[in-house]
């Protein structure tokens, strides 16, 4: 396999996620193969944490790659193939603010979903408009994969903010990493499996799974889903709380049984039952950086001074790192391979807003991501879809114009929190804490 070598900037190089990444960016190669990675964060000392494991595993399996660490924004964005972006704008102290504050009013404390995605989706705003400005103002050919979120968001925020630019792709795990769940539950590759899917990012539900024989494996699927706790392919390394929103799966599935939700959507259906399950002094934020992140610092601090892996572990991710590679792998050599895709949604599902950002089947190659037509939907999904719709157009508005009542009715809206009293509430504190990222006016 001889295929042309690319350039990366992977934006937000201080992320726990990183040197995974890494792993899955030398697992693939020959596949994707590189001359040169860019490691850009605004935080040095972050990404300084990660660096001489960093450098140390690409010296290793990859030493005729070029490695680049910088802080500097020109330096990273003015000659690169490809952006993987995953900022966390606020780092982990905004994110406690976006987790901790809703509970103190009885909402949920999620960084993408609620109150927390509203805040954590109006500073992402800001970030990523910079950021495709000063790419843009480089190179207009550039790909920019986007993971950062609430992907919702910052997807239809992108579209309203650059709607001529066809080289901003906004990718989200989740479908992927319950593609890889199912597969592991019906004992058959994920590779071998295609989904038919419709939503919005976060907000969506499978209803078909076929196998490349034409198959179909989704009523086997639903039945076990709906008698039995749904466990992810990787149970054995989750966190509790990440394992608490797969067994919600078969709770929404004794009440709507017709297709298989997304496991976000426990957060819409079942608000009251998480708030009384949360503490509001520990919340994800604080399991992630006792756990995950802790790992992975304490993994990467092996390598100071090293000059070998002896005794070091190769990270790598089955799901996140993976899937990044694999996109840029299908846009660069335009393989047209078959994911879930964040797209406009124009007529995919025809009884629904055409300038939605929907979530379905397509497929990705040189000219990005081509969504399959759904067909209609009918009324009971088609009204959850329009009030989440509503809520992420006026989030979105709200940013843009810096218009303090649409984001009051943003909130309004979410079906996590539909009192004005606490919209308003949550909205004051969110923007007291805020100031260094957005104010409405």
């Amino acid at each position: 396999m001889n295929r042309q070598k690319h350039t990366i900037t992977i934006a937000g190089a201080g992320s726990a996620r990183v040197p995974a990444l890494i792993g899955n960016l030398i697992e693939m190669k020959e596949r994707f193969p590189l001359d040169k990675i860019i490691f850009y964060d605004i935080d040095n000392e972050r990404m300084g944490k990660m660096e001489a494991y960093d450098r140390l595993v690409l010296k290793t399996f990859w030493p005729e790659v070029e490695v680049v660490f910088t802080t500097d924004m020109d330096e990273a964005y003015s000659r690169t193939d490809f952006i993987f972006c995953q900022m966390r704008v606020g780092k982990g102290a905004m994110r406690s603010y976006d987790e901790k504050l809703p509970l103190k009013y009885g909402l949920v404390g999620q960084e993408t979903c609620g109150p927390g995605g509203f805040s954590y989706g109006m500073r992402s705003l800001g970030a990523m408009k910079e950021m495709v400005e000063k790419v843009r103002s480089y190179s207009k050919d550039t790909w920019i994969l986007n993971y950062t979120n609430p992907a919702a968001i910052v997807a239809y925020g992108l579209e309203r903010m650059f709607p001529e630019d066809t080289r901003i792709l906004n990718l989200c795990d989740q479908p992927f990493s319950l593609m890889k769940s199912f597969s592991k539950i019906l004992e058959l590759p994920q590779e071998q499996l295609r989904a038919r899917y419709f939503g919005l990012n976060h907000f969506g539900w499978f209803t078909d799974l076929f196998d490349t024989d034409g198959n179909n494996h989704f009523d086997r699927l639903r039945d076990y889903l709906k008698n039995h706790d749904f466990k992810p392919f990787n149970a054995e390394q989750r966190a509790k709380s990440w394992l608490d929103t797969y067994v919600r799966v078969n709770q929404y599935m004794q009440y709507f049984d017709e297709y298989i939700p997304t496991t976000y959507l426990q957060y819409y259906f079942f608000p009251e039952e998480i708030v009384a399950e949360s503490n509001p002094s520990y919340t994800r934020v604080d399991e992630a950086r006792e756990t995950r992140e802790r790992e992975v610092f304490e993994t990467c601090a092996l390598a100071e001074g090293k000059d070998t892996m002896d005794g070091i572990p190769m990270l790598t991710n089955q799901v996140f790192g993976k899937l990044m590679v694999e996109v840029a792998e299908s846009i660069a050599y335009d393989l047209h391979k078959e994911f879930i895709v964040l797209v406009k949604n124009n007529g995919l599902i025809p009884n629904f807003e055409e300038d939605a950002i929907v979530e379905v089947a397509g497929t990705i190659g040189k000219n990005g991501a081509q969504g399959y037509y759904f067909g209609e939907i009918s009324p009971f999904y088609k009204g959850l879809m329009e009030n989440q719709y509503a809520y992420e157009r006026l989030t979105v508005e709200a940013f843009m114009e810096q218009n303090y009542t649409k984001a009051l009715q943003a909130l309004t809206l979410n079906r996590t929190v539909i009192d004005p009293r606490k919209a308003k509430a949550i909205l004051d504190d969110f923007q007291q804490v805020s100031r260094d990222y957005w104010n409405l006016k």
